[in-house]
């Protein structure tokens, strides 16, 4: 059963949490559908609600996460058709009226509200099991952390909002935070959640929401992308030796309609077809367009399609390869994410989740940590780990350090392709340039590279969208925008 399923009470309320809003009506009632802040949480079942509308907006935000953490790198690209509006992060010539960075930052900001107003209300309401109290601020500080690692990441320096915002003059007073204030309250927050979450939920209803494992598997890749290995190491090693998780034995059970919150699955956003927008927009999205319904049931528009690049840098014998991409076409061939892809029954309804944390992931995760601590004896059989399941021939425990990173590298590109790691992964080992230089000269005419691409060091960080800064002129613009 598919947790959180979004509420028409909980999706008007998203819009009140800055202080409300009314329709007001000749009779001065308030309708049905339009919940005042100051009429909502006062019962147990008002934060749930409340809980469950914030898990929920991950939906949306995790439709278009390829965008900023995929298509940007060498794995993915554009073709002519979703040029328009995709191309300024497949050419990395996003702008500051770039729409999609506009409205990343709002989905990040709204749930960090919604966050907000639960931890900031929840003290002096009564609840039958004051245990579910706990969990509900540990959830709440989870899903705030989780938003803050994409800001940083996204924007660098971000404004740092703690407290439910209650009137609109008040929000224009956040100036941005310095990076390492914002790392360091995303890290309080994940051990804060760390102690508070329990390690899995019994009830089927509850399947899905954050736990222990995945706090601390968070928090491990905070660490890892700060570059902090010891204590990257010392939080990924408590999941793995935990064995709450597992890499399953073929690599097809870990994707696709059916297999959702398997074992290998620590944290996901999760997705149901209900006709009323909790689905997916995958299909549409990573299918080919002029494939019809030959792939799928419906016209795919070529948004996040894999590249020649990509599809050579899997080994011989690599079962990932045909497991996780499909070829389409002959002149031009579209190499497009299998992983995300099944027959559906109508466009944006897709029920297939988007794993935002997954097992491969950590141990990959932990054999990095571990490899740069000076251990790499010990990270080398966390990287065969994730390569057997491949069918591949297990590294020799006898590999240089270097050698051994470039392991990591070429198991995190191929294990974790079309998931939203490559870009964050590339610019964490500095190899974001050089890398997308390299692809561009490689692959402008033998793949039809885009040749526009402008791959530079300022393409790190996002510019600050354009309306955020005419409302608040407190907020500094990036480098190079």
């Amino acid at each position: 059963m598919k947790p959180y399923t979004f509420s028409l009470r909980l999706a008007l309320l998203a819009g009140l949490l800055l202080g409300g809003s009314s329709c007001k009506k000749f009779t001065e009632l308030t309708p049905d559908d339009n919940i005042p802040v100051s009429s909502y949480y006062k019962t147990e079942a008002d934060f749930t609600q409340a809980l469950i509308g914030t898990y929920g907006n991950l939906r949306g935000i995790y439709n278009g996460y390829y965008q900023f953490a995929e298509l940007p790198s060498d794995n993915a690209r554009t073709f002519s058709e979703s040029e328009g509006a995709q191309g300024p992060f497949d050419k990395l010539t996003w702008t500051p009226s770039t729409s999609q960075i506009s409205g990343a930052w709002n989905d990040a900001y709204r749930t960090i509200a919604t966050a907000n107003a639960v931890m900031g209300r929840i003290d002096p309401i009564s609840f039958a099991n004051p245990a579910n109290k706990t969990r509900y601020v540990g959830e709440a500080k989870f899903l705030r952390a989780l938003m803050y690692f994409n800001l940083v990441r996204y924007f660098g320096d971000v404004p740092l909002v703690l407290t439910e915002v209650t009137n609109e003059q008040d929000a224009y007073t956040y100036d941005r935070a310095p990076l390492a204030d914002v790392y360091a309250q995303i890290e309080k927050d994940l051990l804060d959640a760390e102690a508070a979450l329990p390690v899995t939920y019994p009830a089927a209803a509850d399947l899905g929401r954050a736990t222990k494992g995945a706090a601390q598997a968070l928090l491990g890749k905070v660490y890892l992308q700060e570059k902090k290995w010891p204590e990257a190491e010392a939080k990924l090693a408590q999941v793995v030796t935990a064995n709450n998780y597992q890499i399953l034995p073929d690599v097809t059970n870990v994707f696709g309609l059916g297999h959702d919150n398997n074992a290998e699955i620590v944290f996901a956003a999760q997705y149901v077809f209900t006709g009323f927008g909790e689905g997916n927009s995958f299909v549409h999205t990573f299918v080919p367009q002029p494939s019809g319904t030959t792939i799928t049931s419906v016209t795919g528009n070529s948004t996040c399609i894999g590249t020649l690049d990509l599809y050579n840098a899997f080994e011989a014998g690599d079962v990932r390869k045909t497991a996780f991409i499909g070829l389409y076409g002959t002149a031009d061939i579209y190499y497009w994410p299998k992983k995300f892809i099944y027959r559906v029954t109508q466009q944006n309804e897709g029920e297939n989740d988007w794993p935002i944390l997954r097992y491969a992931d950590v141990l990959l995760m932990y054999a990095e940590a571990l490899n740069n601590n000076g251990k790499t004896a010990q990270a080398i059989p966390q990287i065969n780990r994730v390569r057997t399941r491949a069918g591949l021939a297990a590294k020799p425990l006898t590999l240089s350090g270097p050698d051994t990173q470039l392991a990591i590298e070429q198991e995190r590109r191929v294990e974790l392709c079309f998931e939203g790691q490559r870009w964050y992964d590339l610019i964490r080992w500095g190899k974001d340039v050089t890398t997308m230089q390299a692809f561009k000269a490689a692959y402008t005419t033998l793949d039809r590279v885009n040749s526009n691409m402008n791959p530079r060091p300022e393409a790190r960080l996002l510019p600050i969208p354009s309306r955020e800064r005419a409302l608040n002129p407190k907020l500094t613009q990036n480098p190079g925008y």
